[in-house]
């Protein structure tokens, strides 16, 4: 859906498919759905995706890092929640494969912690990790600024490539198809228009009055409603697995 079907679909819903004559103002609308659009980016898990963006050695060695320490990110990246040099080799960053992802992953099925040469050998696996990651560091230390998209390293400087898991806003176009950003919006609106309507005191020909107050309750009880689904879809897994 393009921005301006969703605009015809506001106006639409707001005079009932030109029933009423008053309405919102076409610019007013896109105002309305720009700042949908920010709130749901902020607070809706589908609004946004899962990605991972590569950041070349070269924009750590370039004279603004150096004097700030800063890397511009692009406006789409929301929010990132890791950040890694890319080296190693295996999934646990070390640089031997003898303590790969492949052995541990054989140790959990095969070596049972009930027998003592299993628990040894386990021993001794985890305490080369430990000891192997003492001497490899992997993870940069960093803050993000949503707002600017300016990318902060607080931690040691980069000394090979880096990747960032984060998550990056959909297209807009996207967006708007979904329903339930569809009735945010068309709440919001109809919310706008009483306000307008109850601001300037209109009646319409006849001397007839619109009761625009049951527009604006049912639309506040219509975002609160979405406004509680969002809370209640954006919940942690049951598990979380992290590596430190």
């Amino acid at each position: 859906m393009t921005e301006k079907e969703l605009v015809i679909d506001i106006i639409d819903e707001l005079t009932f498919s030109n029933l009423l004559p008053f309405s919102l103002p076409e610019k007013e609308v896109k105002r309305v759905i720009k700042i949908a659009a920010n709130f749901f980016f902020e607070n809706w898990r589908h609004a946004v995706e899962q990605k991972y963006l590569v950041l070349p050695l070269a924009l750590f060695k370039t004279s603004h890092f150096k004097q700030n320490r800063v890397v511009q990110l692009p406006d789409c990246v929301k929010f990132i929640f890791d950040l890694k040099e890319i080296k190693g080799g295996s999934i646990f960053g070390t640089i031997d494969r003898d303590f790969s992802e492949q052995k541990f992953v054989g140790s959990e099925i095969f070596l049972t912690p009930f027998m003592g040469e299993s628990i040894m050998y386990r021993t001794a696996i985890f305490s080369f990790l430990d000891l192997t990651k003492n001497f490899v560091l992997d993870t940069v230390s960093y803050d993000y600024n949503k707002n600017t998209n300016q990318l902060t390293i607080i931690g040691h400087n980069p000394q090979v490539d880096c990747v960032a898991s984060v998550y990056k806003k959909i297209e807009l176009e996207s967006m708007y198809e979904d329903e339930l950003f569809q009735r945010y919006t068309r709440a919001r609106a109809k919310m706008r228009l009483g306000d307008m309507l109850q601001t300037f005191d209109f009646t319409m020909p006849g001397g007839i009055k619109l009761n625009y107050n049951v527009v604006v309750t049912n639309a506040e009880k219509e975002m609160e409603k979405i406004e509680e689904m969002l809370k209640s879809e954006n919940t942690p897994d049951f598990m979380f697995l992290e590596r430190y």
